[in-house]
């Protein structure tokens, strides 16, 4: 009988403090939904510029490009309408002069657009949910979580340049959290 009220009293003492947890303490599962929701919000992508309008291309020197286009014509982001075609005197070259068009499929991976130049998305990066977030609480009201971001291709990335800072199919980044008493942690600013 007394190791029976014993039991039921660390069990009611051990739901007392499972209740009066602390709620400046973060774990795991508040930072990854909040840089979930952060990055549904704010979205971390590589870019490069594409010429469209009217572009010359080489046949020689700029076959790798001229691909590059054609693949996006035949996905439907691009249309282009050949305008002129000129062989170069005693050479084998020929030059191309091409109006390029972007279509309202290319929209979503449009993020700037010029007279003549186009920014585009050519790399996205999504949270891999599979690696637990590091985590260290730097003070009372602030924290700082380190996760894996994998970077995922769009139909753009033939025209990322070679010669990329990462030729990782990942990053890891840091994300500075502050605590607050009405709406618990949020990345900060």
């Amino acid at each position: 009988m007394m190791y029976r009220c014993l039991g039921l009293l660390a069990v009611g003492l051990s739901l007392f403090f499972v209740g009066c947890k602390d709620k400046r303490v973060i774990n795991d599962r508040i930072a990854l939904n909040e840089i979930k929701y952060h990055l549904e919000n704010n979205p971390v992508y590589e870019t490069t510029t594409l010429d469209y309008g009217e572009v010359r291309f080489s046949k020689k020197s700029d076959s790798a490009l001229m691909d590059a286009y054609e693949h996006l014509e035949d996905f439907g982001y691009v249309k282009l309408e050949l305008v002129n075609e000129r062989k170069r005197f005693l050479s084998r070259d020929s030059v191309f002069k091409y109006i390029v068009h972007l279509t309202d499929k290319s929209i979503p991976y449009v993020l700037d657009k010029t007279a003549d130049k186009a920014t585009v998305k050519t790399y996205y990066y999504e949270l891999d949910e599979s690696e637990p977030a590091l985590l260290e609480q730097t003070g009372k009201n602030r924290a700082k979580a380190t996760v894996t971001l994998k970077q995922r291709e769009t139909d753009f990335s033939m025209f990322a340049s070679k010669n990329r800072a990462s030729s990782a199919s990942f990053i890891k980044k840091t994300y500075n959290f502050r605590f607050d008493e009405n709406s618990g942690w949020r990345i900060a600013p």
